[in-house]
């Protein structure tokens, strides 16, 4: 008799869940680079620990992890970029147009945001690396407080619903009702 096979659930630094998986659907997965990463791990799907406290997952994982100097980089990079928004609107930062409405302009901060949040970046992730996520992370805050006092000041127009959209393939209105004669009663002299 066969035991069953173990299914291991995976995930990353934003939350997101991967499984159940087989390693070996894991190895491919991992190996072909279409998973990258996880920080947390699971059996069962319902107790999770640190992918660290797995062995046969920590191994896996342990190759594809980036060496010192490649987070180093990124983080110079990052460091430019973010030296490149500092001199934007706040609606520009975000990639939003100029009458975008808050809402519009609160989810692409949330998108944006959540990549650099402090708590989304795995445990082994370089000091450096970490220094400068927190640092755009605080810079895209302090963007989307200032986004909500101009909106709160008035200084952004909400935007206007756009008008309707002429249909020329659509089927026709009804023709308007002819115009009701009233017709008024008849004057007699006295």
């Amino acid at each position: 008799m066969s035991s069953p096979a173990v299914g291991y659930w995976v995930a990353d630094n934003l939350g997101r869940v991967l499984g159940p998986l087989a390693l070996q659907a894991l190895r491919e997965l991992i190996s072909s680079g279409r998973l990258k990463a996880a920080v947390r791990a699971s059996r069962d799907g319902t107790q999770w620990v640190a992918v660290q406290e797995l062995p046969e997952l920590r191994d896996l994982f342990a190759a594809t992890r980036p060496s010192p100097s490649v987070e180093q980089q990124q983080a110079e990079r990052l460091r430019t970029q973010l030296r490149g928004l500092q001199n934007l609107p706040p609606h520009e930062v975000f990639g939003a147009k100029p009458n975008a409405s808050l809402d519009e302009v609160r989810l692409a901060f949330f998108r944006m945001a959540k990549r650099f949040s402090p708590e989304h970046l795995s445990p082994e992730t370089h000091p450096e690396l970490r220094k400068v996520s927190a640092e755009i992370f605080d810079f895209l805050s302090r963007c989307m407080r200032e986004v909500e006092v101009l909106y709160a000041q008035g200084a952004y127009q909400q935007a206007r619903p756009l008008p309707p959209r002429l249909d020329m393939d659509g089927p026709l209105p009804p023709p308007p009702p002819p115009p009701v004669a009233s017709v008024a009663p008849a004057v007699v002299p006295p």
